[in-house]
């Protein structure tokens, strides 16, 4: 089985890591594949996706980008273009399409970050095309969100389940993941479409939220604000 953290930010946006400390800790934590999905900004994936190749590493990366839309967040995977934000969702889900993407929907109904206007889309994952709902977002602070999700999935939307630990510092990579049949971005696309994928969460949660913290306070990260695709503080470009 293959394994696989679909949601990482990077020192593009506004995670503390910078390319070279992910690809080596996913590489570490036994992860085939990863998604960086940096708000607003793919060049930090594709830096990571040449470096791997360069590398020879065993760790597949696949070029993502979270959209901050006037309807909440959307992950983009398989993008070959940097999409603007303050599109509306639905704008950001053709685009996705246009690009031979998959759209997933982020942390959904998360009410934490919906405090730092950088929400989920809420019940737009059923009237939208959305490939993936994300059931399991790595954070401390959607420990609710998730089992909401879980249940709306398995209810309503029915979509392909995916795992991501939405990690800002190295720490945190790997907490939640993607779990589906054969290794690597082909498979994994693969199980995605067919919805044979499984999220689950391991490692400290509690401990990810202290290293978030203690970066923030350090300076090394900013606490959702533009970088963290903010809505009203993101410019369209």
């Amino acid at each position: 089985m293959g394994k696989a953290d679909l949601h990482i930010h990077t020192n593009y946006s506004d995670g503390s890591a910078t390319v070279l400390q992910v690809l080596r800790r996913a590489v570490e934590a036994g992860l085939d594949a990863i998604a960086i999905t940096d708000h607003n900004e793919i060049a930090g994936a594709v830096k990571a996706r040449e470096l791997a190749g360069k590398w020879g590493l065993k760790v597949d990366v696949i070029v993502g980008e979270e959209i901050t839309t006037s309807d909440g967040h959307v992950v983009g995977l398989f993008l070959k273009e940097k999409i603007r934000s303050l599109l509306t969702a639905e704008a950001a889900v053709n685009e996705i399409h246009r690009q031979g993407g998959l759209a997933v929907a982020v942390h959904p109904f998360s009410l934490w970050l919906k405090l730092f206007k950088c929400g989920g889309v809420g019940r737009l994952a059923e009237r939208l095309q959305f490939d993936a709902i994300e059931v399991i977002n790595g954070a401390l602070t959607e420990t609710l969100s998730n089992q909401y999700t879980k249940v709306y999935n398995n209810k309503v939307t029915k979509l392909s389940e995916l795992g991501g630990s939405d990690a800002h510092t190295i720490e945190a990579l790997g907490q939640a993941y993607t779990v589906y049949p054969g290794r690597g971005a082909v498979w994994l696309r693969k199980a995605i479409t067919h919805k044979a994928t499984r999220a689950a969460l391991s490692g400290s949660q509690f401990r990810a939220l202290l290293d978030f913290i203690n970066d923030h306070l350090k300076g090394k990260l900013a606490l959702y604000g533009p970088q963290g695709g903010a809505l009203g503080q993101v410019e369209q470009v």
